[in-house]
């Protein structure tokens, strides 16, 4: 199939078909041409836009090739570059600031599943100095918890006098401890309730025994 540029070319030199010119540059680019636009409207949009171009030349028309977008992109993709298309020497030349092919650092090898850091990134995160596994550090603790756990110790009447910092680090020390302190311990930011195994319908259930097992029920147990 010929790009919008090829179709206008070849109108030019009196052998295209601006019906299917029309057609062409409504599907590509429906923002600037109406269903309405006459040829002369649309190819006036398109030159304007940069889409398309042409060069007067000793009192005749002389159309310009222009870089063509889709094709680059699509060999940007497939890391093409020495393919010329019939636009230049390369895709990437034909730019004023060329895009260069992206170096492989490795990340090709990586697994799609793996059950530790790559070391690519395990030697970036060495190079900058930052440690994920240190409890001490408030970047690395869930930030929902912590917030939850900030609102649940400013409201505790006991924290009262206790500044900002002081308060971040209780919570950093009792989320040090137990991840899951503050949804235990107090929930909704009420200290003394929060989730527990110790009450009916909680806890951990049992499996089904029995005769009729398969249904989920089982046997029903034996009154005392």
């Amino acid at each position: 199939m010929k790009t919008l540029q090829e179709q206008f070319n070849l109108i030019q030199e009196g052998k295209g078909h601006k019906d299917m010119f029309l057609k062409s540059a409504r599907r590509l680019f429906p923002e600037y041409v109406t269903n309405y636009a006459s040829y002369n409207e649309v190819t006036t949009i398109l030159k304007q836009r940069g889409v398309l171009s042409e060069v007067i030349v000793g009192g005749g028309i002389v159309t310009q090739r222009t870089f063509d977008p889709f094709k680059a992109f699509d060999a940007y993709v497939n890391e093409e570059y020495t393919v010329a298309g019939g636009v230049g020497k390369t895709y990437a030349a034909q730019q004023l600031n060329p895009v260069k092919p992206p170096k492989a650092t490795g990340a090709y090898d990586v697994k799609a599943v793996n059950s530790k850091p790559s070391k690519e990134v395990e030697a970036y995160g060495a190079e900058m100095g930052y440690n994920n596994q240190n409890p001490d550090n408030i970047d690395n603790l869930y930030g929902q918890e912590f917030l939850e756990g900030y609102y649940a110790e400013m409201k505790d009447p006991k924290n009262v006098d206790k500044t900002i910092d002081q308060l971040k680090e209780i919570v950093r020390k009792n989320l040090a401890k137990n991840s899951s302190h503050y949804v235990e311990n107090a929930a909704f930011g009420i200290k003394g309730i929060g989730y527990t195994k110790d009450a009916p319908g909680l806890g951990e259930g049992e499996p089904a025994k029995g005769k009729y097992k398969a249904s989920g029920y089982g046997d029903l147990p034996k009154k005392k």
